[in-house]
């Protein structure tokens, strides 16, 4: 079955979206019309008032580290010819963030493979945090109208943009406890995409993966997210952090180490064929002039943003700027 990219850089809607699915894009799409940028969707929910509850059910644990428990995922494919244009505007929203004390943190990644495209991995303790954040958001934009101005040029040089939320699948990660996306200058990203009916299948695929890389030994941690909206089949993504791009080499050598010691080769199995699976891959490299990083003191405090009751704690993961 052909099949187009994962996220698409046409702009249009996949045609086998169901009903409900094609109205929440359509909704998405609207709102990131308005605000356009590294956090465009979180307008977007606060306004609806009502996210997911489904993908709630993921807790911190000591064994998950620093790993968020629910993602937003924003890409932004951009025009042909305008990508140091759109870095330099995204640099000027960075640091109007910063001097404004927005408590809005994102990590920009470049893509190194590929359209020329950033996504934007922007992770939370829960989706309630992610509605919480766009009151936070609506709230500095209304005081800092220039910030908004500066959005809306950097949308006119974008072609299309794709969001995701997603939730961690604690089950089917690697050593998360070992993942600090502070130290990771590059990001492999790879989505996994299939029929449904063949989660199953697909999870025990990963979890013997897992195995066989902690019967050998293999130190490539890895954490897997399940998309809940944004894609129209069953769709998982998988991030491995890497300090430089020499680490693929290793990777490679060590997934043949464990591969010598595979039963049956994942793609032998006859569920891959029969699921029709897709795995797109792509390199990022983490971009520190488009990203928002927390201060130091904020990310110490795990995310607090200095207010009282409910909104005192918030848990947010923060990606502090490396020296």
């Amino acid at each position: 079955m052909a099949r187009r990219s994962l996220l698409s850089t046409n702009g249009r809607l996949n045609h086998f979206f169901h009903q409900a699915e094609e109205a929440e894009a359509r909704m998405q799409k609207q709102f990131s019309l308005i605000c356009m940028g590294s956090m465009a969707l979180l307008v977007s929910i606060a306004s609806a008032g009502s996210v997911p509850a489904a993908a709630q059910n993921v807790t911190p644990t000591p064994e998950t580290g620093v790993t968020p428990n629910t993602l937003l995922l924003y890409r932004a494919d951009l025009l042909s010819g305008k990508e140091t244009a759109y870095q330099q505007t995204e640099a000027q929203i960075a640091q109007s963030y910063t001097d404004a004390k927005i408590p809005i943190y994102w990590s920009a990644l470049e893509a190194v493979t590929g359209s020329p495209h950033v996504l934007y991995f922007d992770g939370f303790d829960n989706f309630a945090d992610i509605e919480r954040s766009g009151e936070d958001l609506a709230q500095g934009l209304d005081a800092h109208p220039e910030i908004g101005t500066l959005q809306q040029k950097l949308a006119d040089l974008v072609a299309a943009t794709r969001t995701v939320l997603a939730f961690r699948r604690d089950d089917l990660g690697y050593r998360l406890n070992k993942i600090d996306l502070t130290k990771a200058n590059f990001v492999r990203v790879a989505i996994f995409q299939f029929r449904a009916g063949y989660e199953d299948e697909f999870a025990e695929a990963i979890r013997t993966r897992a195995r066989m890389y902690e019967t050998n030994d293999i130190d490539t941690p890895w954490m897997i997210y399940q998309a809940q909206s944004g894609f129209s089949l069953p769709t998982y993504i998988e991030f491995q952090p890497m300090g430089s791009l020499s680490e693929i080499d290793d990777a490679l050598e060590r997934n043949a180490k464990a591969r010598r010691g595979e039963a049956r080769p994942l793609a032998t199995q006859k569920w891959i064929r029969d699921a029709d699976l897709s795995i797109d891959i792509q390199i990022y490299r983490a971009s520190q002039s488009m990203s928002h990083f927390a201060p130091p003191n904020a990310a110490a405090a795990g995310g607090a943003k200095g207010k009282s009751g409910a909104h005192a704690d918030t848990g947010k993961y923060i990606l502090r700027a490396r020296p």
